[in-house]
């Protein structure tokens, strides 16, 4: 009755053996019959022999006898283990001393062949160590394969992670930070410029007569206009500036380490690439939108929270509306 089944005889095919037996009449005509189950056999005439091969190459069996001139197997075995503690190790002997064997259990070797070997004995021996070879590389296969899709989830919930956190801190229509988040990091940027002592300036843009672009040319055409300020926006900032949109055709820039005069140039700069860009109507009509743009700068002394540098550049951007829009207003001085 043959033990191997057709799978388990595939998988021993495959294996890679190191066979060490200083005896070379035992070492052919053993040799011989583990050829009938596997294909890659490398010999050794002793135990020294067999250490400098298996340093050399990687194998996943090792079957050795126990008495051998230089090293025996138990000492080479012991060799082996410190490196490879995982390795399968079949000792073979015709010496059924207690010592031996006490020194195989503490080796912790995986099977045993008594001499002379017969094929029944080899067959079974092999059987059920390949058994285990096959086991154990099939539960670290699934090891394997669980710590991958424990990876890809994991992946997955922290792209999710990032969506929702997106979701929530940003406007789906133009991509800027919403008012939740101004509300979230305006504070903690004033509390950074009064402990470190550094500017913080901000902008307000509002963006002139945008009713009468919805009015005429229908809210998609607006909801374009909205993004394209959002675009020339970003284009434009530094990454460690903050752009919100902060209410329907409002928005507020924060320019940590940005002196007033600084921001001043940012807004003409801007309130510029606004009056020179356009946005096409699907009837080929083209659509001209210019910025009042309200500047201020924070008073991180005396500011009790954001809301007061925010009441600033309302009112700075208030009186560019009044006085004629498509202008920047510093806060109590106009900038032309």
């Amino acid at each position: 009755m043959q033990i191997l089944t057709d799978e388990l005889s595939e998988f021993t095919k495959n294996l890679k053996v190191l066979y060490v037996e200083d005896n070379k009449e035992a070492q052919i005509a053993v040799g011989e019959l583990l050829s009938i189950f596997f294909n890659n056999i490398v010999t050794a005439i002793d135990g020294v022999d067999g250490l400098e091969k298996f340093s050399q190459e990687s194998f996943d069996l090792v079957i050795s006898d126990i008495k051998m001139p230089r090293m025996n197997g138990i000492e080479m075995a012991k060799s082996i283990r410190k490196s490879s503690p995982e390795i399968a190790i079949v000792m073979a002997t015709a010496h059924q001393e207690t010592e031996y064997l006490l020194e195989c259990i503490r080796c912790s070797v995986d099977g045993y062949l008594l001499k002379p070997i017969d094929m029944p004995q080899l067959e079974e021996t092999i059987s059920k160590v390949v058994s285990k070879i096959y086991c154990d590389r099939a539960a670290q296969d699934y090891e394997k394969h669980l710590e991958k899709q424990v990876k890809v989830r994991t992946q997955e919930l922290e792209e999710a992670h990032k969506e929702l956190v997106s979701m929530v801190n940003k406007d789906s229509m133009t991509g800027l930070y919403n008012r939740r988040y101004f509300n979230e990091i305006s504070n903690t940027l004033l509390q950074i410029s009064r402990r470190e002592g550094t500017a913080l300036s901000a902008l307000m843009i509002d963006i002139d007569r945008f009713k009468v672009v919805n009015d005429n040319f229908g809210h998609l055409v607006g909801d374009r206009v909205l993004k394209q300020v959002a675009n020339i926006m970003l284009e434009m900032m530094r990454e460690s500036d903050i752009i919100v949109r902060f209410g329907g055709e409002e928005f507020i820039i924060l320019l940590p380490g940005t002196e007033l005069d600084g921001a001043g140039l940012i807004a003409k700069k801007m309130r510029e690439a606004m009056q020179s860009a356009e946005v096409i109507t699907d009837d080929n009509e083209i659509v001209k939108f210019t910025v009042s743009i309200g500047i201020a700068a924070c008073d991180c002394k005396n500011d009790a929270n954001i809301d007061d540098l925010v009441h600033r550049i309302d009112v700075a951007m208030y009186d560019a509306k009044r006085s004629g829009r498509n202008k920047v207003v510093l806060y109590n001085k106009e900038m032309l």
